[in-house]
């Protein structure tokens, strides 16, 4: 096995695995953008865009599983002339304590990843655990976001509906559901979820979240210089304005891989991190699109929201996890089915 030429040669990170949750059912091994709250897959894929600076797998062990030291190995299969066949492109050595159920393996290379097949063979306690094969790829056709007002239309009247559903985790319980939505036999919430926008006054861009045919929120959104921010929002008789405003998309996204938000008294402090463009599914089908993925720590949960966009239609879904541990104690889902 050879190593990858040293102009190449990656830095290799570890994120510790996380203790304390209840173990699932089957182990898995799964590369993806980056980890959910829980430890959960983030954009599972086994194609990573070149402009990626880092590459990522999540790991859970099954009920009964235990080790001691999880150790990996990147191997560059076929990258062409960049290295040789089989080059090792780095590797990872986890220690686990008795309580670990889950983690995750990441090798990071601020400038990309050369196009090409890629392997990450996994052992634990000396023996071979696991193995998955992934590629690094040019990402999809297409010039990318041509301006940041082409993301979505905010237009007065145009409205997208989204299917919503909430579950809970660990021994947390819905006991009931809000106004407009329903609480099944499986002890998950749904609805239909529609977000209108209002117009425009002196704040920006005002919408309206309805949640079978029920308003609960409102925002104000701004096109700025540094991307789509939210100005305000207001639930019920709760209102919150962000100061500064809080950018949740950026431009000029070619630029921008990661970036924080820290609200001026304090009280709010979020990460940011972007994909794309990258394959992203619609009501439509699959198109060109990004991926951002914000994450909220708390004294003693982590909350983490993963949004998809395609130009020209807006966000098309949302994935909310909030998680003590990795065990995940919220889960809030919301798929867009139509745009008018």
């Amino acid at each position: 096995m050879r190593t990858i030429l040293l102009s190449l040669a990656p830095l290799v990170g570890v994120t510790a695995s996380l203790a304390g949750s209840a173990q699932t059912a089957g182990s898995y091994l799964q590369t993806c953008l980056a980890p959910a709250a829980d430890y959960s897959p983030v954009y599972p894929t086994s194609a990573f865009p070149v402009t990626s600076p880092e590459l990522d797998a999540v790991f859970s062990l099954a009920k009964g599983e235990h080790y001691t030291k999880i150790s990996a190995k990147w191997i560059a299969v076929d990258v062409g002339g960049v290295a040789p066949p089989n080059s090792l492109a780095g590797d990872n050595d986890l220690t686990l304590d008795r309580n670990t159920t889950a983690g995750v393996l990441r090798l990071e290379l601020m400038k990309g990843f050369p196009a090409g097949k890629y392997r990450l063979d996994v052992t634990a306690d000396g023996k071979q655990w696991k193995s998955i094969a992934f590629q690094v790829v040019q990402g999809p056709g297409g010039a990318g976001l041509a301006s940041l007002q082409a993301l979505m239309p905010l237009a007065k009247g145009k409205a997208w509906t989204y299917a919503f559903m909430q579950e809970a985790g660990g021994i947390a319980k819905i006991s009931k559901a809000p106004p407009g939505a329903t609480l099944g036999p499986d002890g998950k919430v749904r609805a239909t979820v529609t977000v209108t926008v209002v117009g425009s006054d002196a704040q920006g861009v005002h919408l309206s979240w309805g949640r079978g045919g029920v308003p609960f929120s409102e925002e104000w959104w701004r096109l700025t210089d540094g991307g789509l921010a939210a100005l305000k929002r207001k639930v019920g008789d709760e209102t919150t304005s962000f100061d500064p405003p809080q950018i949740f998309f950026p431009w000029p996204v070619d630029k921008a891989s990661s970036w924080e938000y820290a609200s001026r008294d304090g009280s709010l402090r979020q990460t940011y991190r972007i994909w794309g463009p990258v394959p992203v599914k619609g009501p439509n089908g699959e198109a060109p699109g990004y991926v951002v993925l914000v994450e909220q720590k708390g004294p003693m949960a982590t909350t983490t929201v993963e949004r998809h966009f395609l130009p020209g239609v807006g966000m098309v879904r949302s994935l909310t996890i909030t998680a003590l541990g990795t065990e995940m104690m919220s889960r809030e889902e919301l798929v867009l089915t139509a745009v008018r």
